[in-house]
């Protein structure tokens, strides 16, 4: 697929910090721009997105995806969300775009993008540090937690898949970005012979 921009995707279990990795991103860079995505699940009260989020039916969702709308989309813990191809593609003609996407999206957009895309994967210092993510992300039963804590760790297995693997640590927000910005900087200089972004 031909684009004029690359694309930074970074991946990793539920509760790792991609969210918070990622608007830290958009602050420093803000040529860089995130994704549009679609997704069934509820609108979040408390917390802001990192995406530009659409938020639609089961059924909408499914046609979309029937219509070959989308870049990549998964099923992640009973709710579909897909970044939209056409969308997505307008914006890295004048951009790069950064995405925020589980393990199968990132799969697919690599797929796609081949050496147009930077893949990063976040991992958790700990095992505990993972239980707490999931257990302050709010109330939930006993089978949802489970399934939760089982997806983390069916990501974690497909860590190597990743051009970059880094630890996340709890409080060292600013130690993460220096590594990401790290290697950023010398795979955009390759791709688009600056760094102005």
């Amino acid at each position: 697929m031909s684009v004029k921009f690359p694309l930074v995707v970074i991946s990793g279990p539920a509760g790792v910090g991609k969210t918070t990795v990622v608007k830290a991103l958009l602050k420093i860079y803000p040529k860089l721009r995130p994704t549009v995505t679609y997704t069934t699940r509820q609108k979040r009260v408390k917390s802001t997105e990192d995406k530009i989020m659409h938020y639609v039916s089961i059924e909408e969702f499914e046609r979309r995806r029937d219509n070959n709308e989308f870049l990549e989309w998964a099923l992640v813990h009973g709710d579909y969300y897909g970044t939209h191809k056409v969308e997505t593609e307008e914006l890295l003609q004048n951009y790069p775009v950064i995405l925020n996407i589980d393990v199968q999206g990132a799969k697919q957009v690599k797929q796609l993008f081949e050496d147009r895309v930077v893949t990063i994967f976040l991992l958790p210092e700990s095992h505990e540090q993972i239980v707490d993510h999931i257990i302050k992300r709010g109330e939930m039963t006993e089978g949802s937690f489970q399934e939760r804590l089982r997806s983390a760790e069916h990501e974690l297995s497909h860590q190597d898949y990743f051009d970059y693997m880094i630890v996340n640590h709890e409080g060292k927000l600013n130690e993460t970005i220096d590594q990401i910005t790290a290697i950023l900087r010398p795979r955009l200089i390759a791709l688009i012979g600056s760094l102005d972004i």
